[in-house]
């Protein structure tokens, strides 16, 4: 999250420009939880030369928070979310093409309102290489409350604020296969600028985060051709892998307000070295993640570091208990854009090893300084053979008052960074969230 976790008021919009929108979208709606479910897509079979997959998904999504707004937005949200993933495999399977797009329509935010490509790419397989061409998501990390060395691909903070939500990234990725391990080389073309809730996205900051108007410290500006690398490689009970990333960075710097009072961003060109360890022993499982980049502001490095212990069998049952503790670290201390400078994380994850893939993950994270607190759950479970339901909670604890616009306006244009507590704008947002997904 931005470092300024502040923004505007509603602006006044024009009962035209209100009204064509809440007709659009409530069209889509209809559309999409009405109208499409009567079709069945889903299909595989002999297509040409090859064979193919075509899967289809639908889900609805409620979100409901336990208190008003600090900035005037509604207190519950809906949205519907379609997924299309199409498989094609030719050539003994050493050849094939993967196609997923998704679009999302919300209720209340017209920048949740959006679809992205997360996959459209050709992947060739050889002996011991692997070549794959197109639009692609990718992840790198082994921690679970941060994931520093993610970085290829972009985060959409308009569908949630813990990052995990990526946009489709163009790439050519050749990875090689070798006895000392595996190692990717990207050649990325073409930025994505970061996305976060629009106005009446909730939760948000104090002020809106435009990506409009965005400043690049590249002469390419968003058509800079970026570059990566990864190795990893396991020797006995070691995980390691070592990374590299060098161009625009994904985690915008924020610059200064435009003439609506929303923050505008700055993409600088950085490099960045990653390292990920996990080390497995018994039960015992030890992480590591840490990131030294230069190119935004000062150099700098941070680190997350943790424990996992899973017991096996609770209670004379399938289930497995796992407990997790991690600590992460930033050493340009509250000067961090992000709220995870100096936190403490515990958790508990149940894994209860049946046919409905029931599991639940649950944390606690504490700033060591401010003591600010979120509480988050996840939990999901499969219901009869093509239904799945998931429940998502933020709780906002210890987070100080909300700073009204007025005061966050003065404290930018005094060049005061304000409270070191980096929550308080979202001190009313904590909320519970329903999805169920229907598969086709």
């Amino acid at each position: 999250m931005a470092r300024f976790t502040k923004s505007v008021p509603l602006s006044e919009r024009s009962l035209r420009e209100v009204i064509r929108l809440g007709v659009v979208r409530s069209f889509l709606l209809i559309f999409l939880t009405i109208v499409i479910p009567t079709f069945s897509v889903a299909s595989e079979g002999v297509l040409g030369v090859g064979e193919y997959k075509l899967d289809w998904e639908l889900g609805a999504q409620v979100r409901l928070f336990a208190e008003g707004a600090s900035y005037g937005q509604s207190r519950s949200d809906v949205s519907v979310r379609t997924q299309l993933e199409f498989y094609y495999q030719w050539n003994e399977g050493m050849d094939s093409i993967e196609f997923i797009p998704w679009f999302v329509v919300d209720q209340e935010d017209d920048e949740r309102t959006h679809g992205d490509i997360q996959d459209l790419a050709w992947i060739h397989v050889g002996d011991d290489w692997e070549l794959r061409t197109g639009i692609r998501k990718v992840f790198w990390g082994v921690t679970e409350s941060v994931h520093l060395v993610d970085i290829i691909n972009q985060s959409d903070l308009s569908r949630g604020l813990d990052g995990e939500d990526k946009l489709g990234q163009p790439m050519v990725n050749l990875s090689l296969v070798n006895d000392w391990g595996i190692i990717d080389f990207f050649i990325l073309p073409g930025h994505r600028k970061r996305m976060f809730a629009g106005e009446d996205g909730r939760p948000r900051s104090t002020f809106v985060i435009t990506k409009d108007h965005a400043k690049y410290e590249s002469g390419d500006k968003g058509q800079r051709v970026d570059a990566a690398f990864r190795w990893q490689v396991s020797i006995d009970d070691w995980e390691l892998a070592l990374s590299h990333f060098s161009g625009t960075s994904k985690e915008p710097t924020i610059i200064g307000l435009n003439d609506k009072d929303e923050l505008l961003t700055y993409y600088p060109v950085i490099d960045q070295t990653g390292l990920e360890a996990q080390y497995i022993g018994g039960e015992w499982i030890w992480k590591l993640e840490s990131v030294f980049r230069s190119g935004q502001g000062d150099r700098y490095t941070a680190a997350v570091v943790g424990a996992e212990y899973t017991q096996i069998g609770v209670f004379d049952t399938d289930i497995d208990l796992g407990w997790i503790a991690e600590y992460s670290f930033d050493d340009r201390g509250f000067d961090a854009p992000n709220a995870s400078e100096r936190d403490v994380v515990v958790g508990t994850r149940w894994t209860l090893n049946d046919v409905a893939s029931s599991q639940a993950l649950f944390f606690v994270s504490v700033d060591s300084t401010t003591k600010e607190q979120l509480w988050t759950l996840e939990a999901s479970r499969r219901f009869y053979a093509d239904w799945f339901v998931t429940i998502d909670m933020f709780v906002f604890a210890n987070t100080g008052d909300a700073p009204t616009v007025e005061e966050s306006l003065d404290q930018f244009e005094s060049g005061d960074g304000g409270t070191n507590r980096k929550l308080a704008a979202f001190t009313r947002d904590s909320y519970i969230q329903f999805e169920v997904v229907r598969y086709f």
